[in-house]
């Protein structure tokens, strides 16, 4: 099966792809790696939890819509948190995004990330069906 990258202006792809992407389709699912709160090679939210996740988000959706799709098409996350006392934030900034019923989701604290000021990293998959007729056909 062929795997497409998907790229967002506001992220950026490592320099050799083959060590990675940010994005990756294939056929009808969508992964996406672990983002943090960087929107053009800057730090969001530092020092707030909240504001971290909503720009993970941001990101996510972001790719989400350059392969066509909708947060709605989001199945799966997995949110690492460096303090699990953020839990709720990540749980705040998940209810802004995501309507009812939102994507199944694991919770992990205690991370150490390669940056200090990162408080939050969170992944997805998405299932983008072009031929669904309960999703208007996306």
């Amino acid at each position: 099966m062929t795997r497409q990258r998907i790229s967002i202006a506001s992220v950026s792809e490592p320099e050799d792809g083959r060590v990675g992407s940010q994005c990756l389709k294939v056929g009808e699912q969508l992964y996406i790696s672990g983002q943090i709160a960087f929107s053009n090679g800057e730090l969001v939210g530092a020092g707030d939890p909240l504001e971290q996740c909503r720009q993970c988000f941001r990101n996510i959706e972001a790719y989400v819509a350059e392969a066509g799709g909708t947060l709605d098409d989001v199945v799966s996350l997995n949110i690492f948190l460096n303090d699990i006392r953020y839990r709720e934030a990540a749980i705040v900034a998940r209810s802004e995004f995501f309507s009812d019923p939102g994507p199944g989701a694991t919770v992990v604290g205690g991370v150490d990330f390669a940056f200090e000021t990162v408080l939050a990293e969170i992944s997805a998959i998405a299932h983008i069906s072009k031929n669904c007729s309960e999703c208007g056909g996306r």
